[in-house]
């Protein structure tokens, strides 16, 4: 960031320079700043009029309170000590901070970058004279040096007590500065015959960017490169959906409550992808909201005009994939062995919408929750093909399981190992062997029936994300339909986060954990604009100080009602102790159901059969006490039932 500073203090000697010897001369011919920019930029930033934009960063109610976090710490400080300055500069700052300026990063060497900073002055002028003003004027210069390169001269100077050497030169109407010479050397020759800018990608999406904000360019395959060096491992996979994208430009835009970016990609056909498949299906409907619970952790919802046509589009991708012969093996096995058809099957009761959803946890078992939801045309079709690919699966395999009913919805087993990363792809491979049910216009899929209970839970008792009016606000700004949109809510998802992690990553993102929190819903939309790919991204800002104060008053609402609700343990019925009735286990084939207190002690124990209770049944209290004894049959009580107190005394009994 000291870096930053120099450098903008020389181009306020060099604009002031400027401006006074040559206010009086006619303007020659006008280049684009973007024109001097390296095809090898990684990232582009771009400002029409740095100085009123940087007044409304710097000034901005987000970005004042995210520099009081560690990770923007010193960035905060530098920024700070440059507004000062500019502050006290105005008149010169505007001189040249008030005229088109464009930032690129550049890879130097393997884990090192700089930036090359070139501005338009808008006038004539004189190498010679700038040359000599640095010279003259500038007391804190230890070293200067002229040098041709390509029939352009560069400037080479350094600072006093500062080992960094910085080059400049001028191009017509174009000041070049940056602290690496290779970068200025291929500035030159872009002006001499551009590549980016005459990039027709490039210029497809640089049209489509609008705004009064930042502009950002960002070049991927540099970028990519550029990345992983600090990648660890394996995570290079997290680019694999960005490869097919080849640029993408974004006008940033911020205000005291929200942040948003709006924007334009091309996208790679050289070979069939994710992002072409998606685009060449059409969009659909974002309305899985009615099922999802109000507390997800996030989803990602998938849209396409047809089921068909989005399948065929994806096999496309499957096919020329690395197991792409295993795929085609893979299909042809499922559907000859269970004499299936997916697409008159499966494929054949699906509307225009997938959604890939991720629960809050408060499982052992699972340290995240995920579900399929697929919108269905009709609920009757989708019921019967369904059947009949379960009826398939129990004649050829063992499984014998027979399906249940919770809260009145039908859970059934499709015991089909590797089915939707079949269907779908990488991003479905953790839905294997899934329990479904069918409930509003969705055919929910889940490892965990416990899952699908949530689900359930949430739509009975209207507690999903549509019933709720922050998310109502929240997706008036996003449009109906799209190809992909991905839905994130910060307080699940850093609970996830503890699960996930280990301690000592756990530990270091602790400390930026109310800063997260303070943007407690994102959203990302993607959708199709002719050959190009739009998006969306818009952040909320709730600050930290109003986080505590919705703390507080929920806090204080819960005591009160919990004041109402609590009982005298000795008016407590049987049905006040024994509170699973509807109770899902993780796995429907268990034999057993258990759940603990917060202190680890066992709370209840029953056995189970086809994920009903049946058999055994013992409850304990809190300090491990066994206080009541009793049998299940067929999900009901039977027989004699024993209630004991702490001290093991029988209480009572009770028959049914």
């Amino acid at each position: 960031m000291k870096k930053i500073i120099i450098v903008v203090s020389i181009l306020l000697v060099l604009a002031i320079a400027a401006y006074v010897y040559f206010f009086h001369l006619q303007p020659v011919k006008k280049n684009n700043p973007m024109m001097a920019v390296p095809a090898d930029a990684s990232l582009i930033i771009q400002m029409e009029d740095p100085f009123e934009q940087w007044s409304v960063i710097t000034n901005n109610q987000i970005w004042n309170y995210l520099k009081t976090d560690p990770y923007f710490a010193e960035l905060g400080h530098e920024m700070d000590s440059m507004n000062q300055e500019m502050k006290g500069n105005e008149m010169l700052w505007e001189m040249i901070i008030g005229r088109p300026m464009v930032i690129s990063i550049h890879q130097t060497r393997k884990e090192e970058y700089d930036y090359l900073y070139t501005i338009d002055l808008q006038r004539a002028t004189q190498f010679n004279f700038i040359k000599n003003y640095i010279d003259d004027l500038s007391d804190d210069i230890s070293k200067i040096y002229t040098r041709d390169y390509h029939e352009k001269e560069i400037i080479e100077f350094s600072f006093e007590g500062d080992p960094t050497t910085y080059y400049l030169s001028i191009h017509e109407n174009l000041l070049m500065v940056s602290s690496t010479h290779t970068i200025i050397e291929n500035a030159i020759d872009q002006l001499a015959e551009p590549i980016l800018i005459r990039d027709l990608d490039f210029i497809d999406v640089s049209r489509e960017i609008e705004g009064s904000g930042i502009k950002m360019y960002l070049n991927y395959a540099p970028m990519a490169k550029l990345m992983q060096q600090w990648m660890d491992a394996g995570e290079e996979d997290s680019f694999t959906m960005l490869k097919p994208l080849k640029y993408s430009g974004m006008s940033l835009e911020a205000t005291d409550k929200i942040f948003s970016s709006i924007g334009y990609s091309s996208v790679s056909k050289e070979k069939p992808n994710i992002l072409t498949a998606l685009m060449n299906s059409g969009e659909g409907d974002v309305a899985v909201g009615t099922i999802v619970p109000d507390n997800a952790s996030y989803f990602m919802s998938l849209g396409f005009n047809d089921a068909n046509t989005f399948y065929k589009e994806m096999e496309k991708v499957l096919v020329v994939d690395e197991d792409g012969e295993d795929y085609i093996d893979s299909k042809s096995k499922i559907e000859k062995f269970l004499k299936i058809s997916i697409e008159d099957d499966f494929l054949s009761w699906m509307d225009n919408e997938i959604a890939l959803i991720q629960l809050n946890s408060n499982s052992d078992k699972n340290k995240v929750e995920m579900a399929v939801a697929i919108k269905h045309s009709g609920r009757d079709d989708a019921t019967e093909r369904l059947a009949y690919i379960e009826q398939q699966i129990k004649k050829r395999t063992p499984v014998k399981f027979k399906g249940i009913s919770y809260k009145g919805y039908n859970i059934h087993y499709l015991s089909i190992k590797g089915f939707f990363k079949l269907l779908f792809g990488k991003a479905f491979a953790d839905i294997d062997k899934p329990y479904y049910t069918i409930m509003e216009d969705y055919v929910v899929f889940s490892n965990s029936p416990r899952t699908l209970g949530k689900i359930i839970t949430a739509v009975e008792e209207k507690t999903v994300l549509d019933a709720t009016e922050e998310y109502a606000l929240f997706m008036e700004d996003f449009g109906y339909e799209s190809n992909l949109f991905i839905y994130l809510r910060a307080e699940e998802m850093l609970s996830d986060a503890k699960r996930l992690l280990d301690e000592a990553s756990w530990k270091d993102l602790l400390t930026h954990e109310e800063y997260i929190r303070s943007f407690p819903m994102v959203g990302l939309q993607f959708t199709t604009d002719g050959k190009l790919l739009r998006h969306q991204l818009q952040m909320n800002y709730l600050n930290h100080q109003q986080m505590k104060d919705w703390e507080n008053l929920v806090a204080q609402h819960s005591f009160k009602v919990n004041e109402v609700v609590i009982n005298d343990p000795e008016e407590e019925t049987e049905d006040d102790v024994i509170s699973i009735d509807n109770i899902l286990p993780e796995d429907l084939n268990s034999k057993t159901f258990s759940e603990t207190y917060g202190n680890g002690q066992l709370k209840f124990e029953v056995s189970l059969k086809d994920g009903l209770k049946h058999g055994r049944y013992y409850q304990y209290d809190s300090l491990g006490n066994m206080v009541v004894k009793g049998r299940y049959k067929n999900d009901e009580k039977s027989g004699t039932w024993r209630f004991y107190d702490e001290e093991g005394e029988l209480l009572k009994k009770e028959k049914f």
